[in-house]
């Protein structure tokens, strides 16, 4: 609609009596105006606030379940598949696997927004800042992604947490391994016939292999 009206970034920015910046991020859809700001927007193009507030949405994405991509494997088993397409909007999805015994950690670098881990088969225990938590499958906890946690299958059997991320912050490591060839999909993997994925390294702030190779925040001993 900006070059409809033929403005330019700047132009609309300073009508709206906002930043340049601000007009690219709204335009690219990596923010969320308040409505007061929306209105002036709206006002600068001489149109209605429904415009954007009833705007078409984008057509959905399917990812289907051979095309997740592997952006983790730890020496334990364990495994952290993005489910979501790339790029990501404000949501994303990743599924972690752990297998009995296994332990995954957050780095010191965590990422600004909010986390919420759904248990959907296992027993795993949660360590986050100094409080600790039983999740059983069916369960979920949502947390503060600024603070580093640790997560461990402490039951028989495997354990899979669904993990959902706001705003997106695994896309950084999975927009670098899709660039160098090294990030692989789950058909991919499977051909391969190995559980060897060295060029999958931990994604910053989310998960790391329990060794502790390429990480900064070491596990917990608590037990």
């Amino acid at each position: 609609m900006r070059q409809v009206r033929g403005l330019t970034a700047v132009a609309l920015a300073k009508y709206a009596r906002v930043t340049p910046g601000f007009i690219s991020q709204l335009e690219y859809s990596q923010t969320v105006p308040s409505l007061q700001t929306l209105e002036r927007v709206a006002a600068a193009l001489d149109v209605s606030l429904m415009y954007f507030l009833l705007e078409e949405s984008r057509q959905p994405q399917v990812r289907r379940q051979r095309q997740r991509q592997l952006i983790h494997e730890g020496q334990d088993g364990s495994r952290l598949w993005l489910l979501s397409p790339l790029p990501p909007q404000h949501l994303e999805l990743a599924l972690l696997e752990l297998p009995r015994g296994a332990v995954s950690w957050s780095t010191v670098r965590a990422h600004e927004g909010q986390q919420c881990h759904l248990v959907l088969q296992g027993t795993v225990r949660a360590d986050y800042a100094n409080h600790t938590y039983h999740l059983e499958e069916g369960d979920s906890i949502l947390w503060d992604a600024t603070t580093p946690y640790r997560l461990e299958n402490i039951g028989t059997d495997a354990a899979q947490l669904l993990i959902a991320m706001a705003p997106a912050s695994l896309w950084k490591q999975g927009e670098e391994e899709v660039g160098r060839g090294t990030a692989i999909t789950l058909s991919q993997w499977e051909r391969a016939g190995t559980r060897d994925c060295a060029a999958c390294n931990a994604p910053e702030g989310l998960a790391a292999s329990a060794n502790g190779q390429g990480t900064e925040a070491a596990p917990s001993t608590r037990r």
